[in-house]
């Protein structure tokens, strides 16, 4: 007996999409529970996914979590046949399934042995989800049900059939006609249209005759609507709806369709079988059949990717090179017609790099919807562990950012989201008290500003007091009282960033320790964002994250101080102003610009690395000042020029750099020229933690740094 397969990238992220479609499914579940009816639709797609990843455990070997998906799938099979009521008890052993499952691919991933994940709580909560043994009605009291039909139903097919009926809902017959090459679009867009006014119960072969290319079929409907306002929602060409206990001709007419030709020897159909819940099946088609897949998606390993875009900057530098080289040859005496040509040949080339270097970054791209599911799950489980009712208002899921920051993104999210249950909304009496709506709200938007992301979580919580706030900070020594007078409210309010810093007295399993702000703040950080906080006693508090679409091609901007060039991230960089001499003041040893009415601290690169001594300004009147932005901190770094932008890869750094805080690595710029990338966070961090008047043992080191140095890519 041959071996079960090895976990692979594909097994993985196959059963991953399977329980992350799950868990929408429940999601929507929980939300509709709510109002006391639920779409059964999403109950059979749960059910579908469930035995899917069955079968795709199964195939790969990861017994225990096939073992798991057969024990849910029962369950699911009972819930979806009513024998089991859809109750908030058995969604929470749902979602702690979807928990299970995570956790089972983590350790399978990692190829460890899978009883590091034990099933068995759960596996016995299953149990005790005894579905009710009772039967149900027979078939006489459905009135105009022929009963031949009932023989052709599948179980689940005649218990929402009693479940219409129970529920008072009128049952109607419709008659439709559908091309035998398009029928599974034509289907799909009846159906679609048909929801609007209640539930498809199933599909029946017709017993109108049918001709070779066509195919006519009864379709079972249970709805509240009239026979008038259905029969009008889907007029179209041979579309008839009638009550039960009518015959077609007590019908609304449709309106004409196409004639149907009978052939004199008509050719055999194929044999369609067609239920609600089991999609479309057809079988003894054609033997010409095309074997092509349907599915247009290629799953693409991002280190393949991640190759292709350094490929992608190489060719960059290279077209940088052949601009060079060109002007170059526009020096030569009689070159002008070469000049031309090479200028016609370097703008299409520059066309296509750009094409090609913005389909690689979009198939990088993933929705944030990939996220914000998960946070979803987590703000039930929460919220319910809380003893709050809270709503998640979920906007822009379909926003894309590059995969890798996607992924980065969970952690700080979930410290956001968690932040917001515990600390922002009020318990039910106190919303009560101050007349809001006994349900919390937060709402978790995304959506597109320029080439950044923004994505907002806003709660409609207790908001934060800055006194408050400012008053724990000196009691638990993060700040000194004579300091904490001078402090602006933004300035108090980004103290939620420090570690260990907490406004709570007591922590709880799920906040108060002082952890989880300051890993939003280090997180984004390193995803070069920004993130701002906007708060207001008693109506809530909101987050904004800003994000670069992508990591993966980093832009720079390049700039000159002292003789010496640079390459600052353009992702960090929020605008460049110019000030004079007299604009630079000195507060407490640090040397300042006010910027729009708030304070910005300013840093100089040549004196951080040392680069000329006794520097004065090239002009003191035009002083350039970069200013950039990493997390909820803002800081302008003075230079002597800006050079413009450019595409740039990142190298390693030689042995000489490496250990040298301040620079991130290091890259190619046109003419063969080697220059340093600047590590922005550690700027940001010197320009904030000292004076300003030299290098300390902190920072950055103090030996001249020189581009040349950074070879060894």
């Amino acid at each position: 007996m041959s071996e079960p397969p090895k976990p692979s990238a594909e097994f993985l992220s196959e059963a991953q999409e399977v329980i992350e479609a799950f868990s929408r499914n429940l999601l929507q579940l929980d939300t509709q529970q709510r109002t006391g009816e639920f779409d059964p639709d999403l109950l059979n797609a749960a059910f579908r996914a469930i035995h899917s990843l069955k079968g795709l455990a199964g195939l790969f070997g990861a017994t225990q979590i096939s073992s798991l998906a057969h024990a849910l799938e029962s369950t699911l099979d009972s819930l979806r046949l009513g024998r089991l009521p859809l109750s908030q008890p058995a969604l929470d052993v749902l979602f702690e399934a979807v928990e299970v499952f995570q956790n089972m691919l983590a350790v399978f991933g990692l190829e460890e042995t899978e009883g590091a994940v034990s099933a068995d709580p759960l596996l016995h909560r299953i149990a005790a989800l005894s579905p009710d043994a009772e039967e149900e009605d027979g078939a006489g009291d459905i009135v105009g049900l022929d009963p031949a039909i009932l023989g052709v139903l599948t179980e689940y097919e005649e218990h929402r059939l009693r479940e219409n009926v129970r529920l008072g809902r009128r049952l109607y017959r419709v008659h439709a006609a559908f091309d035998l090459l398009a029928i599974d679009v034509g289907i799909e867009s009846l159906k679609g249209k048909l929801k609007e006014f209640g539930e498809v119960i199933t599909y029946l072969p017709s017993a109108d005759a049918g001709s070779d290319d066509r195919i006519e079929l009864d379709i079972l409907l249970g709805s509240e609507a009239t026979l008038a306002a259905i029969g009008a929602g889907v007029a179209e060409d041979g579309v008839r709806v009638y009550a039960l206990g009518d015959s077609p001709s007590d019908a609304p007419e449709a309106r004409p369709g196409p004639p149907v030709v009978e052939p004199s020897n008509p050719t055999p159909v194929p044999s369609v079988s067609l239920t609600a819940d089991d999609g479309i099946e057809m079988v003894d088609a054609s033997t010409s059949m095309s074997l092509r897949s349907i599915s247009q998606t290629v799953r693409v390993d991002l280190e393949r990717l991640d190759v292709l875009m350094n490929l992608v900057g190489e060719l960059a530098l290279v077209q940088a090179n052949l601009s060079g080289t060109l002007e170059s040859v526009r020096a030569l005496a009689r070159s002008a017609d070469v000049s031309r040509e090479l200028q016609t040949h370097l703008r299409t080339m520059d066309r296509k790099l750009s094409l090609l270097q913005q389909s690689i970054l979009d198939v990088r791209m993933v929705p944030l919807g990939q996220v914000f599911d998960k946070l979803a799950r987590v703000v039930r489980k929460l919220g319910r562990e809380a003893g709050k009712d809270i709503r998640l208002v979920i906007t822009g899921a379909d926003t894309e950012l590059d995969k890798l920051i996607v992924e980065e993104l969970s952690d700080p999210l979930m410290h956001m989201i968690r932040n917001c249950i515990d600390h922002g909304i009020e318990t039910e009496a106190e919303r009560t008290s101050l007349g809001k709506g006994p349900s919390g709200h937060i709402e978790l938007r995304a959506f597109q500003k320029g080439n950044r992301v923004v994505i907002e979580v806003e709660d409609d919580g207790r908001g934060m007091d800055w006194r408050l706030i400012r008053d724990k900070a000196v009691e638990r020594g993060v700040v000194a009282e004579s300091e904490s007078r001078e402090m602006a409210r933004q300035e108090v309010i980004d103290l939620i960033f420090v570690p260990g810093f907490s406004t709570k007295d007591v922590a709880t399993e799920v906040s108060g320790r002082g952890v989880g702000m300051d890993v939003v703040k280090t997180n984004i950080a390193r995803l070069s964002g920004l993130i701002d906080v906007d708060t207001a006693p008693g109506r809530g508090s909101k987050f904004s994250i800003t994000l670069p679409v992508t990591l993966a091609i980093i832009q720079a901007l390049v700039i000159e101080t002292a003789r010496q060039t640079f390459c600052i991230p353009l992702n960090s960089v929020l605008e460049s102003i110019m000030v004079s001499e007299a604009d630079i003041e000195t507060v407490e040893g640090h040397e300042v610009v006010s910027l729009r009415g708030k304070t910005l601290p300013i840093l100089h690169l040549s004196r951080i690395f040392e680069l000329q001594t006794n520097y004065r300004y090239l002009d003191p009147a035009r002083i350039y000042v970069v200013i950039v932005g990493l997390a909820q901190h803002r800081v302008g770094i003075v230079v002597d020029e800006l050079l413009g932008q450019q595409d740039v890869v990142i190298k390693p750094l030689g042995r000489a750099l490496r250990g040298v805080p301040g620079i991130a690595g290091a890259t190619e710029l046109g003419g063969g020229r080697t220059v340093l990338l600047l590590d922005v966070s550690v700027l940001v961090e010197e320009a904030l933690g000292r004076s300003d008047g030299g290098p300390t043992d902190s920072g950055p080191a103090a030996s001249s740094v020189n581009g040349s140095e950074a070879a060894h890519a």
